[in-house]
């Protein structure tokens, strides 16, 4: 088959013929020896706008980024990008390349290929990172105005196994109010915390600000704007604030890891336990 021949219309017109009887564009291209792209683009045609659409239109040669390269090259770069929105041009020059049918074709450059995107506004908008909203840090001035928050690295206790251990401590006083263990896991999720936090407030109330590192329990990694997790928009609607640490301990959050070793070293090690509930208590 010669690259990007001309059509005729008799063909266009056998195309749209062939697809109101129900066959397939593969198989279209296949019995009449064109590419899948050729029958795509005067398919559409005929299917939008009927047999009229199918005449070849005389005049100025067609202008724009890819203007100089075959209607089907643009028409697969087009259909590409439509059913594959994150494909950028490098991707498209790529699967381009691996097509059979472009195989001995010019291909545009990268630069071509992405104004040709802008062009037909195929181009995925900027997300600008706007992070999330919090308080200032600042050093506490009373008791139970800031509740530092964290979950020591799992441990193995004698009779229970593996525990992690939700801690959390008043910055001011350096008072722990609370500690909780998670059993036979490595991570506590949302509940846990929500647990942990429930026992502290039912004994200590509520503080005005509780501090936070930014596990995926409490904060999105994955987006570039993220949005509150479950246990933060908990912990706002209680009437608390919520603040992330930007550096790592012991630059911040230096009371509340002191305190996972000093709870290690008090209450885990040496002790045997056998069942959670023993445990549980002997943390208080």
């Amino acid at each position: 088959m010669a690259q990007g021949r001309m059509t005729t219309l008799k063909e266009r017109v056998d195309i749209g013929e062939r697809w109101e009887a129900g066959q397939l564009d593969p198989g279209i291209a296949q019995a009449m020896s064109v590419s899948v792209w050729t029958v795509r683009k005067w398919r559409r045609k005929y299917q939008q706008d009927g047999r009229s659409s199918l005449a070849s239109r005389m005049g100025r040669p067609a202008t724009g980024a890819l203007g100089a390269f075959p209607s089907e090259l643009r028409e697969a770069v087009y259909e590409m990008r439509e059913r594959h929105p994150g494909w950028g041009p490098v991707t498209l020059l790529t699967e381009l390349r691996d097509d059979e049918y472009f195989k001995h074709f010019k291909l545009p450059s990268r630069s071509r290929m992405a104004a040709f995107l802008h062009e037909k506004d195929l181009t995925r908008k900027y997300e600008r990172h706007v992070p999330l909203p919090q308080p200032p840090a600042r050093t506490p001035e009373r008791v139970h105005q800031e509740w530092e928050m964290d979950a020591k690295g799992v441990m193995q206790v004698c009779g229970l196994g593996c525990v992690s251990l939700i801690n959390m401590i008043d910055h001011f006083s350096r008072l722990k109010v609370g500690s909780y263990p998670c059993l036979n896991r490595s991570h506590p999720n949302t509940l846990d915390y929500q647990l942990a936090l429930r026992q502290a407030f039912t004994r200590y109330g509520l503080p005005e600000r509780i501090s936070l590192d930014k596990d995926s329990v409490f904060h999105d990694p994955a987006s570039a704007s993220p949005y509150p997790t479950r246990l933060h928009v908990w912990l706002i609607a209680l009437g608390m604030q919520v603040r992330f640490i930007e550096a790592p301990p012991p630059a911040e959050h230096s009371v509340i890891e002191r305190n996972h070793q000093t709870v290690s070293w008090q209450a885990v090690t040496g002790q045997a336990f056998t069942e959670g509930l023993a445990f549980q208590q002997h943390l208080s």
